[in-house]
């Protein structure tokens, strides 16, 4: 399978231009079929009358052989959406033993990196966190890479920016095996022969579709279950002692079943500044449930996915399958709603002394309403293993550096509700009319809160009909930009 990541282009009136960030490439997969390849690609889906009927052309070469084959283009977004820029999937098959992989449109060429996705993971559950950014809340972390580790998860994070305290305590985490972090860039067009659409505005949510489905395409063949979620999304197996063993239950065998959605219930919580006084077990027990809730989130099988949404996978429920040689009749698949249990939300978390922080109890499950929301042993082993973790020298040393305050979370959170939370909560969003998107949040920087940036090497490919390709390589963390989407 070749995933190659993909994410813009220009809407102009002749020319339109694409940036695209690279991929992988895998001989086989039983879902994609032999030598597949998979675009996750950004595309200002105007550039032509219907985006999911347009074709790609695709060149790959190995030592004897050169074959063409048209990628065929799916989209997670409904093609009205608001957002001129859209993740579209472009799937195709070739030759194995790839050596070169070419785009081709009326004559023109242009070579695309690739690389091959991860044949084995550290966990047979994964967890794709959304795309972080102007981050800095590092107790939300702690909480969901200990519960996660617990109940057998993987973390996989994407970053945009973050406050780089924060940053330090991840790559501590990330050099024990519990998390990956890859960084999740601006878009930026290197060349372009005229105006086009600023894509950071026009695209949803900094284009958090594109980053789960280059998650799920990442880890498509290595694991047995992937999850969409944001880092403040908790998820707490309910009668069961691993996420393995709750989502094997609750599959059980059924190829009817697209995915499990959990819906999020939102909590008030408490958060302690000093990190030697950490305590998942007073953030639990100090919990108080909303009234709200929010979309929930999705966990599934990756073999039934080839792209996904931030919710669930559009392109799933409803479509037709056949399991068996001869069928007449298709299945369908559909979400399973987890009416018993659901996603432990931190919405709002309040600074309080480390000194008085009230005893409190484990609040209850919020589906069921009547077991506890996590066993009190279950808790236990959380926190000692928090506090053996961060009592190591390596993370211990970061506690006088980490944020003992809130800066950008009210900013972004003030910033969010006057863009789109509003127009939500009082039901007047409407996908065809609003674009959700907060890029033109103004973040103030401050010069004693440093922050670190995705950045890359970002390249023009040559003009192409209707579509111009631009890629980025060679992707790394700067400390020169700032705290900004």
């Amino acid at each position: 399978m070749s995933r190659f990541d993909n994410r813009h282009r220009r809407a102009g009136d002749v020319n339109f231009e694409q940036f695209r960030g690279l991929e992988q490439e895998k001989d086989d997969t039983p879902t994609l079929g032999q030598n597949a390849i998979a675009l996750v690609t950004t595309m200002n889906k105007r550039t032509v009358s219907k985006i999911t009927d347009y074709t790609i052309n695709l060149i790959g070469t190995n030592r004897t052989d050169r074959w063409l084959k048209e990628a065929t283009l799916t989209t997670e977004h409904l093609l009205n959406d608001r957002c001129d820029y859209s993740l579209v999937l472009g799937l195709t098959n070739l030759l194995d033993n790839m050596r070169t992989l070419e785009i081709e449109a009326e004559g023109v060429l242009m070579k695309l990196p690739f690389k091959k996705p991860k044949y084995s993971a550290p966990k047979p559950v994964v967890f794709c966190v959304s795309p972080q950014f102007a981050a800095e809340q590092w107790q939300t972390f702690l909480v969901q890479l200990h519960v996660s580790k617990r109940y057998g998860a993987h973390l996989q994070l994407y970053i945009v920016s973050m406050v780089e305290s924060y940053f330090k305590l991840i790559k501590e985490y990330e050099k024990l095996g519990l998390v990956s972090i890859e960084p999740w860039l601006t878009i930026k067009f290197p060349v372009t022969e005229g105006p086009y659409l600023e894509p950071n505005r026009n695209v949803e949510l900094r284009n958090q579709a594109a980053a789960h489905t280059d998650c799920l395409l990442m880890y498509k063949e290595a694991t047995s279950f992937v999850g969409i979620l944001d880092m403040d999304d908790i998820l707490i197996p309910s009668n069961a002692n691993s996420y393995y063993e709750e989502f094997e239950r609750e599959y059980a065998g059924s190829w009817l079943i697209s995915a499990l959605h959990y819906t999020k219930y939102d909590y008030r919580t408490i958060k302690i500044r000093e990190l030697e006084n950490q305590s998942i077990s007073a953030i639990v027990k100090n919990s108080q449930r909303l009234p709200s809730t929010d979309a929930g989130k999705s966990f599934l099988r990756p073999e039934r996915f080839n792209s996904t949404w931030s919710h669930y996978s559009r392109n799933v429920d409803g479509q037709p399958i056949y399991v068996v040689p001869n069928q007449e009749r298709p299945f369908f698949m559909q979400l399973k709603q987890m009416s018993y249990s659901g996603i432990y939300h931190m919405k709002k978390m309040n600074f309080i002394n480390s000194t008085e922080v009230p005893e409190g109890e484990v609040p209850v499950n919020p589906g069921d309403q009547v077991a506890k929301l996590i066993s009190e042993k279950h808790l236990q082993e959380i926190d000692d293993d928090l506090k053996r973790t961060i009592s190591s020298d390596a993370i211990s040393k970061l506690s006088d550096s980490l944020p003992k305050e809130d800066f950008y979370m009210p900013i972004v959170f003030k910033c969010y509700n006057e863009s789109f939370y509003h127009i939500r909560d009082t039901a007047w969003l409407y996908n065809d009319i609003t674009c959700v998107n907060a890029f033109s949040c103004e973040l103030p920087q401050r010069e004693d809160l440093p922050c670190i940036h995705s950045d890359a090497t970002y390249h023009s490919g040559p003009t192409m009909w209707p579509i111009t390709f631009h890629y980025a390589s060679d992707s790394y963390f700067s400390r020169d930009i700032g705290c900004y989407q």
